[in-house]
């Protein structure tokens, strides 16, 4: 019985020193691992990859998102860089991706101009889902329809911002409108949506015509009509849609 219970005990002790050197081993190991990968060069950032960005320039991001060259690539937080990116009026949204061991792919969704507020003498870039994406005196994009409106129904322009148009229902229209043209990639053929006094809406043709429209389901209900117009017949007329009967036509 003795020496039985010798045996046990000696077993025992054993088995916790083996016990006690694989707890030291491993920690050793971790130690070595994280100072590998934290402290040094393998895993230092060589590339940043942009991508899918077109306005937006890669310099820009990369600015951006403050990873540079050299930095490690477990060293940054990685929803704080794609918080920073989206900061960009023009980023609609942004991704990340490691791929180890020194390589950071960005991937970038942008926001499209739909159209341009002729506001204080200057230009002001609107997505559609209203949000300000440039002030700038000049036209840059011939391609978008210019919105016209008198100044007192706009409000503060902040980029980056929803624009402020009041009524809030105005702007709901127009932009309804805008997106209807889009969609039906008429957008192109509009040089100008004025917004009259009466809140009626004014589209300017690029050919020279003017088509009055009451409101976004006028331009849903005549839309048909609207696009075939804008392709095919376009003739520098004034079209009244506003009446809600059949278009009439007076040369302009």
């Amino acid at each position: 019985m003795i020496i039985q219970k010798r045996k046990k005990f000696h077993k025992r002790r054993h088995n916790k020193k083996n016990y006690v050197t694989l707890v030291i081993i491993l920690f050793l190991l971790i130690i070595m691992t994280v100072y590998f990968v934290l402290f040094t060069d393998f895993f230092n950032i060589s590339k940043i990859d942009v991508n899918d960005n077109k306005i937006v320039s890669n310099d820009e991001i990369i600015l951006k998102s403050a990873l540079r060259d050299g930095q490690n690539i477990f060293r940054f937080n990685k929803k704080q860089v794609i918080n920073s990116i989206e900061k960009i009026p023009y980023i609609k949204s942004a991704s990340l991706v490691r791929v180890f061991p020194s390589t950071v792919k960005i991937y970038i969704e942008e926001r499209d101009i739909i159209g341009a507020i002729f506001y204080e003498n200057t230009f002001v870039f609107v997505d559609n889902e209203q949000v300000v994406l440039e002030v700038n005196q000049k036209l840059s994009n011939t391609t978008i329809p210019i919105i016209t409106i008198k100044e007192d129904a706009v409000g503060t322009i902040v980029v980056g911002d929803q624009l402020q148009i009041n009524p809030e229902w105005v702007k709901k229209e127009v932009f309804d409108i805008l997106n209807i043209l889009q969609q039906e990639k008429l957008l192109g053929y509009i040089s100008e949506i004025n917004i009259t006094e009466d809140n009626l809406f004014y589209l300017y043709t690029k050919k020279g015509s003017l088509i009055k429209v009451k409101n976004s389901d006028t331009v849903n209900e005549k839309l048909d009509f609207i696009s075939t117009y804008l392709v095919k017949k376009d003739e520098r007329m004034i079209v009244d849609l506003t009446h809600g009967g059949n278009p009439t036509y007076i040369p302009r």
